[in-house]
């Protein structure tokens, strides 16, 4: 049967984990953020901006000769408009006769009102002011000459109506002057009321030609300034606090992108809940918390000798417990120890749990039938130069290749023995059953320390010749594939596989042993056993 490798979706404890765990790569995304965004910033050329506010107003000499007088214009349109002629050709061509260079600038209403701000950027202070004043001034200026081209031809046209109504006025005077002296006064009678009528339009045009000539005097073209450009004493940018502080925003959404997509790219078993989707029908027997020493795999450690107050230590035994368990509902004399791949912590986990086995009173044998790569006689300090091979080849009768540990009164070691060229072979060998057989009678539980299940078929092949199978994997390590495959190989040849433990689980992982497991220990020392408890060990 396949192993289980779908996934549930993540919860919310789920997404917390992912943050924690890669907090150092947040962290480090956001830093690399901030000072990239600092050294740009202070390598940038500070920019200074210029402002002036005009104020802009109707131009009156529009209101003459218009059909449209008295009707409300938009004021926004009206604003826009007066920004684009602000920054025309005409008004840049103005502004580079003054200063010799038009630079580009911007103009924005202030809110809801006539104001418009008129912004000029430059690496010189001085100047920006200077750009942000002559657009401004010039804008006035061109708006202003506009009103007076404007005046002038309003004046032109009423000037030349007053000048027809002058020439019709002086028509009918010659008429009537022309008229015989006794029928003078009719004909004066006759064309009183249309010369009284032209006299009437000359004086509303020239009424209208006094009222221009004054609006010309007093209009400023449409605009005035408001406030002049000052100095700026600080650049726009850049601006480093701000900068920084946006870097920082910026660095944290980077950083926890890059952390979901980290966790997304890395397919290492990382907690319980990972092997439990993997392997859903073989329980978790030890979550074996991550131990200083185990940074360097060359030097053996056995924290249950060494550290026995310690939380790995603890979890040993937890682990012991489970397998007693285990033990009270089918026969339980030989257990094989393996895992996916090599450094995974399966001779660690072989060698504590013997100590741990063996300090709650049972008697141990630990066989190491890893013929490629043996270890676990150097976690005991014992000799490899005569071992299990050595008892398959007959060279040495079993009991002369029992080595006991120092220090460990129910611990013995058949150490590997010299390296064979066909392992496979020598290990499905009846005379390995017959090995197994015999250490049965020799202790309460023969622990077997196999090579990695990928790698080799060393583990599957003897997986017929024991009683169960523990699977070893290392949190950070292991991949998902790695131990879905294994699984799957061991279910071909039906393994009893009766759990796994995870090696290197963290304090977020470890469900508990981030409180520490030294709390009311003091010296820890083993108990011996009970009688009763001895007779139970000896009848199973």
């Amino acid at each position: 049967m396949p192993a289980e490798t779908e996934t549930t979706g993540l919860e919310l404890r789920d997404y917390i984990r992912i943050l924690r765990r890669r907090g150092w790569l947040i962290a480090a995304a956001t830093l690399v953020v901030i000072a990239a965004a600092l050294v740009a910033s202070f390598l940038q050329t500070p920019v200074y901006r210029g402002t002036a506010e005009l104020l802009l107003q109707p131009r009156i000499t529009e209101s003459l000769f218009n059909p449209n007088t008295g009707q409300q214009n938009d004021p926004n349109r009206n604003v826009q408009t007066e920004i684009q002629v602000l920054e025309s050709q005409p008004v840049r061509e103005a502004v580079r006769k003054k200063l010799g260079t038009a630079p580009a600038v911007s103009a924005h209403p202030v809110g809801q009102t006539d104001v418009v701000e008129v912004n000029a950027l430059s690496t010189d202070p001085k100047q920006a002011s200077e750009i942000a004043n002559a657009y401004a001034t010039e804008y006035i200026n061109f708006r202003r000459s506009q009103n007076v081209s404007d005046s002038l031809a309003a004046s032109k046209q009423i000037q030349d109506q007053i000048s027809g109504l002058d020439a019709q006025i002086k028509a009918i005077d010659s008429q009537i002057a022309a008229a015989p002296s006794a029928g003078r006064d009719t004909v004066a009678t006759n064309l009183g009321p249309q010369r009284d009528s032209l006299i009437q339009q000359k004086g509303v045009f020239q009424q209208q030609l006094n009222q221009l000539s004054v609006n010309a005097s007093l209009n400023s073209g449409g605009a005035q300034l408001v406030t002049s450009a000052s100095v700026p004493t600080s650049p726009v940018t850049p601006r480093p606090k701000r900068t920084g502080a946006l870097a920082a925003i910026i660095g944290l959404i980077f950083g926890t992108g890059l952390a979901f997509l980290f966790e997304y790219l890395d397919d290492s078993i990382k907690s319980k809940e990972d092997v439990d989707r993997i392997v859903p029908d073989a329980p978790v027997l030890g979550l074996v918390p991550a131990v200083a020493a185990w940074r360097d795999k060359e030097t053996p450690v056995v924290v249950s000798i060494e550290e026995p107050t310690s939380a790995a230590a603890e979890a040993y035994r937890t682990l012991r417990t489970s397998i007693q368990f285990m033990g009270l509902e089918r026969p339980l004399k030989t257990l094989q120890i393996t895992s996916p791949a090599a450094s995974e912590g399966k001779t660690t986990t072989l060698a504590n749990l013997a100590v741990a086995l063996a300090r709650a009173g049972q008697r141990v044998i630990v066989v190491c039938c890893d013929l490629r790569r043996p270890r676990i006689h150097e976690f005991f300090g014992v000799s490899n130069t005569l071992g299990f091979t050595s008892v398959l080849l007959g060279e040495i009768p079993l009991s002369g290749a029992l080595q006991k540990v120092p220090g460990e009164t129910r611990v013995v070691v058949l150490a590997s023995g010299p390296p064979p060229p066909n392992p496979s072979e020598l290990l499905s060998s009846r005379r390995t059953v017959e090995v197994f057989t015999a250490l049965q009678n020799e202790c309460d539980l023969v622990l077997i320390d196999c090579p990695p299940v990928l790698p080799v078929t060393d583990a599957a092949v003897l997986s017929n010749r024991v009683d169960a199978t523990l699977l070893v994997a290392t949190a950070g390590s292991t991949t998902r594939k790695q131990l879905g495959r294994a699984v799957e190989l061991l279910r071909q040849v039906d393994a009893p596989l009766i759990g796994t433990v995870l090696n290197g689980v963290g304090a977020e992982g470890g469900y508990g042993y981030g409180y520490g497991y030294g709390y009311g220990y003091g010296t820890y020392t083993e108990r011996e056993p009970s009688k009763s408890q001895k007779r139970r060990l000896a009848r199973r």
